[in-house]
């Protein structure tokens, strides 16, 4: 890319700058403050694809004194193309004019303007100053209304005053950006200045390139996890008969840790992925992935409702033991009420029903083991995609502008139940349902071919996701 396109973000201080850098960068850690006049200095943060800087955006410093330097400019007696320049030059060292020359330097060298306000409240006499003094820079800008409370109902009266001194004007809220708006707001800036079509053009593609990359690398990690997890088993030797029920809950207990460690591992992935930050990562309260992965809210919440694991089961070709295990579905997820506690796990989850098979091998004479896993029910593979699915939605709407804020986009309820995977068709489910057959019964071959359809699936549905 010749010219790389860079623009400065410009505004009066605490009107969601730093949040709007931070978003259109993927950046965690710009410093963002509810208290006004904390970017002393401008910042530039380019965006980097494939070791490639494609596009950077300048985090300015608030406007301080825009009336005087309206005013000083008005008076500039020389060519216009120098006024800028001229008062950079005149100010450079006055603490007064700090911030307005920090703001203008990037502005003066080339860089196009993204002027941020806070829609929520009047228009006043010193934005009119600011949206002047911009308007005489003669760069390619655009305004974006940020309504930082909510209320829009001065909205049409900074429209009116914008369209005065701006190329396009456009709403977007930082805190709630998805990556389609994102994308929006790219193509506007395209728009602006036909010298950088191209180059924005090579910027939007880009970024739609990598976001795709993402959903792809996701789909194969969920994909390693599922294979992983669901042929999953704990052995030990079995010395004395009579504590055999001791060995069974000293490995399931190992179980559960494993497959916990493992998910964990794979919302990291995830996180790591869109570029955040797991420790600050943070779900909302009321969240069902707060939840142990085992605990019977997790399993009465999330999967599908008997009837639609019955058709699935169905589609997949009808296994025995998926079978078997949708006939005593019914009665252990009305166990959960007799099991009591927040804290259910395998065991109390499952007993009675045997879900998580415990079975005495022989090892030779006088030599026995007990094994433990893996869970034979056919509900285990859409709670863990759920799960997975879940984290995801979170992940790519939880804004890099958000600090320690809960934030709980709208999902797909159906029935009561908060899993994606209830939406999905008959097939969809079905292709799930035997892959979850294959793999818990080692048949290796076969279920290399479904992970490849299952994770060209899984791409498809995360690419859907994220243009909602």
């Amino acid at each position: 890319m010749k010219s790389m396109p860079i623009f400065a973000v410009i505004g009066h201080p605490n009107e969601g700058k730093s949040s709007v850098v931070a978003t259109l960068v993927e950046n965690d850690r710009i410093r963002i403050s509810p208290r006004p006049g904390e970017t002393m200095e401008s910042m530039t943060y380019p965006v980097s694809i494939d070791g490639e800087d494609v596009i950077a955006f300048v985090d300015t410093p608030g406007f301080q004194n825009p009336v005087q330097t309206l005013g000083w400019m008005r008076k500039f007696r020389g060519p216009e193309s120098e006024v800028f320049a001229a008062f950079l030059a005149e100010f450079r060292d006055d603490p007064g004019m700090a911030h307005e020359c920090e703001l203008l330097t990037p502005v003066r060298d080339g860089a196009g303007i993204i002027y941020v306000l806070d829609a929520s409240r009047p228009l006043r006499q010193v934005d009119k100053a600011e949206m002047e003094i911009l308007r005489l820079t003669g760069r390619p800008r655009m305004a974006i209304l940020n309504c930082k409370t909510g209320e829009e109902q001065f909205l049409e009266e900074w429209k009116t005053e914008l369209r005065r001194h701006f190329n396009m004007v456009r709403t977007f809220n930082a805190l709630r950006a998805t990556f389609a708006e994102r994308m929006r707001l790219l193509e506007s800036l395209r728009a602006l200045e036909q010298d950088w079509e191209d180059a924005l053009g090579l910027v939007v593609d880009v970024f739609a390139r990598d976001w795709q990359r993402r959903n792809a690398e996701c789909a194969a990690l969920v994909c390693d996890f599922l294979r992983r997890v669901l042929g999953m088993a704990e052995t030990a030797s079995l010395a004395d008969p009579d504590r055999r029920a001791e060995v069974e809950a000293r490995l399931v207990t190992r179980l559960e840790e494993r497959i916990r460690q493992e998910e964990e591992t794979l919302h990291e992935q995830v996180c790591l992925q869109f570029r955040h930050d797991r420790r600050s990562f943070v779900l909302p309260e009321q969240s069902v992935l707060r939840q142990d992965l085992f605990s019977r809210t997790t399993w009465t919440v999330l999967g599908l409702s008997k009837g639609k694991l019955v058709a699935a089961a169905v589609a997949a070709g009808g296994a025995a033991g998926v079978a078997l295990d949708l006939a005593t579905l019914g009665s252990s997820l009305g166990l959960f009420a007799a099991v009591g506690g927040a804290t259910a796990g395998l065991a109390a989850l499952f007993q009675g029903e045997r879900l998580v098979r415990g079975k005495v091998l022989g090892l030779g004479i006088g030599q026995r083991s007990v094994q433990v896993g893996p869970l034979d029910t056919v509900q285990w593979v859409f709670v863990l995609l759920d799960r997975f699915l879940l984290h995801y939605w979170y992940v790519i709407h939880w804004s890099h502008a958000l600090r320690d804020e809960d934030f709980l986009p709208a999902l797909a309820d159906e029935g009561g139940k908060q899993g994606f995977t209830s939406t999905w068709n008959r097939e969809s489910r079905g292709l799930c349902a035997e892959f979850f057959k294959v793999a818990t019964a080692g048949d290796d071959s076969r279920a290399m071919e479904l992970e490849a359809e299952l994770r060209r699936f899984l791409e498809e549905e995360l690419e859907r996701m994220s243009r909602l």
